[in-house]
């Protein structure tokens, strides 16, 4: 039924459960499994004070620690993992993913890393909920 999962990861707690689903429905479906981490380039960290390469460069370092905690994972449930940093807006980005790797389901945390933790779903993860065709499980 699914032969491409995605799980977006971003090193929050619901991330980390999207992780853990993903990983079940990937074994359960022999499927592999596509980590993606978005590094978010949008200009809410361009000012004087944060330098945005450096912040950039902090961001990319933090994915590729979170893809390497999937890989992990995964080797150890014995899934076949492909994990890729991607930059820009995170919704664009994950729905763009998507569309060029053929993916069969998304699995996403129902919220990621924001100060708005009374807000029912995160933006990308609502983005990508009405904008996409396949499934998507929000954990």
């Amino acid at each position: 039924m699914y032969d491409r999962i995605l799980v977006a990861v971003d090193g929050s707690d619901h991330a980390s459960s999207a992780v853990t689903h993903a990983l079940d429905l990937a074994a359960r479906h022999d499927a592999v499994l596509h980590a993606l981490y978005v590094v978010e380039t949008r200009t809410a960290y361009d000012n004087a004070i944060i330098d945005p390469e450096r912040r950039r460069e902090t961001l990319r370092e933090a994915g590729e620690r979170e893809l390497t905690e999937v890989q992990d994972r995964a080797e150890t449930e014995g899934v076949e993992v492909r994990t890729d940093i991607e930059e820009g807006a995170p919704p664009e980005e994950i729905l763009a993913y998507i569309e060029d790797h053929d993916i069969d389901a998304v699995c996403m945390g129902e919220r990621g890393q924001s100060d708005f933790k009374t807000v029912l779903l995160g933006s990308a993860t609502e983005t990508v909920i009405h904008e996409t065709e396949v499934p998507v499980v929000v954990v």
